[in-house]
């Protein structure tokens, strides 16, 4: 019996086979020309999908940072509107100040004209910052008053006692303010 690869092509063809029908998947599986074209369309999948996963990634990455860039850029808009709001506020804060501490004309005057140069760092901090920046000023007034001369009684009594007046009062020569740390007073402090 002759039969020729050909005519078992027709038969196969006219009976409508498969060519699994003639052999196992095993067999097809291990055909060079099967595992060729298997191992080439995986390579293609594979590629498609990495080269897919890579441009999302990309433009994931550009998208996460253009946001991290408008974030940052709103975040710092918002710090200095806080910043701005805060200094507005200083006007009320050192009206309020000016009651509870009771300040001299002059002392209100003098404070009143460098108000503007009060810039808060922290808008959350500003009481604390607005007392710290009030007390230097104070302390300020206190020493161009005494280099111009100007007498200003409330200043002056305050550090002839001892009392509360400006540190800086009370380390040129201020009496101190408890009788306990004056060492002619104390006879348990000895002066070497």
């Amino acid at each position: 019996m002759d039969v020729t690869i050909e005519q078992v092509r027709d038969l196969i063809k006219a009976e409508k086979l498969k060519p699994s029908d003639l052999f196992g998947a095993e067999l097809l599986a291990d055909d060079p020309s099967v595992k060729g074209l298997v191992d080439a369309e995986t390579k293609r999948a594979v590629a498609g999908e990495y080269a897919h996963r890579k441009r999302t990634e990309e433009g994931f990455d550009k998208t996460r940072g253009d946001l991290e860039t408008k974030l940052k850029e709103r975040e710092t808009e918002l710090d200095k509107l806080k910043l701005e709001t805060a200094k507005g506020k200083s006007k009320s804060l050192y009206d309020t100040q000016k009651a509870a501490r009771k300040l001299t004309e002059k002392q209100a005057a003098f404070i009143e004209g460098r108000l503007d140069r009060f810039t808060p760092k922290k808008a959350d901090d500003i009481d604390k910052e607005f007392n710290t920046y009030l007390d230097s000023e104070i302390d300020e007034f206190g020493k161009v008053a005494k280099l111009l001369g100007v007498e200003d009684t409330k200043f002056e009594d305050k550090t002839k006692d001892g009392g509360t007046g400006p540190d800086d009062a009370k380390k040129s020569g201020g009496a101190p303010a408890n009788k306990y740390i004056d060492p002619s007073k104390n006879p348990m402090i000895k002066i070497a």
